[in-house]
């Protein structure tokens, strides 16, 4: 199997903390926003991811400190604080401790899942949230574009799938799909979360299929359906399509290639 065309960072540890970041123009942007209450979250909602894969980690019996220096936990719980940045504080740290023990943990630690906990973490909350009107936030997505843009100049962006999803929505423009872009967690999903190896198909046509299958499903749900939320519904597409990873890589590898 052939390594994934990526420039990664010299280790997993360099490339969590230049995801984190990338980030900082977003977290800047929510706390001009919110204030001190988005600090407050953020907080809480790292304490309970730590404290999550650190008891994973001791049930499985595994070195906890070389696990938590690597610093997934930290980048899943600032992800899903800024995708629920209005969320109760004890929801935010149930669905992160929740999605880092039942998508990480349970499945044998980073790497090893097929579904990503912080898609898992947000369609959980979704499940507790109250039903609301989509609204843009235009700066918060002009900060996810640009750390983004500068993971992709850094090569630590995967970035097949994203286009895939992109190209699906212009391509969906007639049918009124134009407010999904205006979705900061459209954004963040995209840019972080179908941009990572171990959710989703490693191969480059694999990855582009994923997005675009990605694209179609969330925006059939969200025009066939009452749900509102862009975030919960990609949320839910992509942990149904991670299933399918696997076989992607299957098909998508060339012949000469498979052992």
């Amino acid at each position: 199997m052939s390594t994934p065309l990526i420039r990664l960072a010299p280790t997993l540890a360099s490339r969590n903390r230049q995801q984190l970041l990338a980030l900082l123009p977003a977290i800047a942007i929510l706390f001009w926003q919110l204030g001190p209450q988005l600090l407050l979250a953020l907080l809480l909602a790292t304490v309970s991811a730590l404290l999550a894969d650190g008891l994973g980690l001791a049930l499985r019996r595994q070195a906890i400190w070389p696990v938590l220096r690597q610093g997934d936990a930290v980048l899943s719980a600032v992800l899903l604080t800024l995708l629920l940045p209005t969320a109760t504080l004890p929801l935010l740290c149930m669905c992160t401790g929740a999605a880092i023990l039942l998508l990480r943990q349970l499945f044998g630690g980073s790497g090893s899942s097929l579904f990503h906990p912080v898609a898992g973490g947000l369609l959980l909350a979704g499940l507790w949230l109250p039903a609301s009107l989509p609204h843009a936030n235009l700066p918060l997505t002009l900060a996810l574009l640009a750390g983004g843009l500068w993971l992709l100049w850094r090569g630590l962006l995967r970035w097949q799938a994203p286009l895939g999803l992109v190209l699906v929505v212009l391509i969906a423009l007639p049918v009124g799909s134009g407010w999904l872009l205006g979705q900061s967690a459209l954004w963040l999903l995209a840019g972080w979360v179908m941009s990572d190896g171990s959710s989703t198909p490693i191969t480059p046509r694999g990855r582009l299929i994923y997005g675009q299958a990605a694209g179609m499903l969330c925006i059939s749900l969200v025009t066939l359906t009452t749900s509102p939320d862009a975030g919960v519904t990609l949320a839910a597409s992509l942990l149904l399509l991670s299933a399918t990873a696997p076989l992607l890589d299957k098909l998508t590898l060339s012949p000469g290639r498979r052992t």
